[in-house]
């Protein structure tokens, strides 16, 4: 087990070791790598933030590039994603990010991606291999879901977990995929290609939640141009089959006015945002009258011991101020997090009628992969080791 304090001071040349990695291990892969004559390389595509109705897919290349994606329910393909909105076709220099919209939810699609150089004499496309997604399905009997935490750009850590993690309806990073963000590049290949082999959504659509250490940095601006989010903010919401999700932003684990951030958070209005947004969706009847009512955070709102005096929190004590009595109302069954490199549960009392569920990492001895499984009958929740070894379980009935 390691401290987070301890982690950081040791975890800058493995950082620069993981990225100089990650680029060596992608240029062997032949989707990634490059061609001489079209003088650009792609990253496999991530497909993130999936509705019952669409996606956004997302890859990354290194010259200014322009692409679409073809998708279909058979892998003939047949239909084409080549609109911006602003009546251009999609276009980067360093990522293309493409929506589609109008799927038919629980239905599975065969898609790939399509890159081309802006040289009108020579374009030459370039087509990644054919993969497949699966959109959500409020209306779907069943749930399955895993969730990675703090995994900080540790190689051997994400190479274990895409290598476990099953195929399943939705995997979520909840928060902490990076160190800090120092350049441009690093939020890129963190993001798109955080480990070997193929992209971590081939057999998940791909959620993410922010932790605190992905809004650090000088380029922490860049992540939301290299991601996508349902809502196009950093907390949304969504349901598969009986589970309700929803998902916040805890933001800093100090107050904005902390001189370590340099000024540069506004994570109390955000909170403050979202607290009037959560009390408003949890009045909708796709959540309201939901089964099974599941809450992601990068930082816990309750921890083992919360006298502790520590120079950062433990637990987002200003986030569970704000949204604890919606959390109540709605009927919260359990909150999902990260953040403090140890595993935990704590189950729900009188005062808190919620359980925490805190995964652990990042280093690979005490990382956790967790994950559900709901039917009408029970949604069960369990966090293991790398190893397979559970650590906690919970299993939760439906709201009545």
């Amino acid at each position: 087990m390691i401290s987070r304090r301890k982690f950081f001071t040791k975890s800058s040349l493995g950082s620069l070791a993981l990225i100089a990695g990650a680029s060596s291990s992608n240029a062997k892969n032949k989707d990634s790598a490059t061609d001489t004559k079209l003088q650009f390389s792609t990253s496999f595509p991530v497909v993130m933030a999936p509705r019952h109705d669409g996606c956004e897919i997302i890859w990354s290349v290194t010259k200014l590039s322009k692409g679409h994606i073809e998708y279909g329910t058979t892998k003939e393909l047949g239909s084409k994603a080549s609109n911006d909105g602003w009546g251009l076709r999609p276009a980067g220099d360093k990522v293309i990010k493409i929506r589609i919209d109008g799927l038919k939810p629980g239905t599975k699609y065969f898609y790939k991606a399509v890159t081309e150089s802006f040289d009108t004499k020579n374009p030459n496309p370039k087509d990644s291999a054919v993969y497949s997604f699966r959109t959500l399905d409020p209306k779907s009997d069943n749930c399955s879901f895993s969730v990675w935490n703090d995994t900080h750009k540790h190689k051997d850590t994400l190479d274990k977990l895409s290598d476990i993690t099953k195929p399943c309806d939705f995997l979520l990073w909840n928060g902490d995929i990076c160190n800090d963000w120092h350049n441009e590049q690093d939020v890129i290949n963190t993001l798109l290609k955080p480990a070997d082999g193929l992209t971590m959504s081939i057999n998940h659509p791909l959620f993410l939640v922010r932790g605190n250490h992905d809004i650090r940095g000088a380029y922490a601006t860049k992540l939301q141009e290299y991601c996508a989010m349902p809502e196009g903010k950093p907390w949304y919401a969504f349901k598969q089959g009986p589970v309700a999700a929803i998902c916040l932003d805890t933001g800093e684990d100090k107050s904005d006015d902390n001189p370590y951030l340099f000024g540069r958070v506004a994570c109390e209005p955000m909170r403050q945002e979202q607290a009037e947004w959560l009390a408003k969706i949890i009045e909708t009847p796709e959540f309201k009258d939901a089964p099974y009512r599941v809450v992601f955070c990068h930082i816990p709102l309750r921890w083992t011991n919360e006298t502790a005096e520590r120079s950062y929190d433990s637990y987002s004590g200003r986030s569970r101020d704000l949204w604890h009595d919606s959390f109540v109302k709605w009927g919260a069954q359990t909150i999902i997090s990260g953040h403090m490199h140890q595993d935990a549960l704590i189950q729900s009392n009188a005062e808190f009628p919620y359980a925490q569920l805190v995964g652990g990492g990042p280093k690979i001895n005490s990382a956790t992969l967790i994950e559900g499984k709901a039917d009408k009958d029970k949604l069960h929740i369990t966090c293991k080791n790398l190893e397979g070894k559970t650590l906690h379980e919970l299993s939760l009935k439906p709201v009545q």
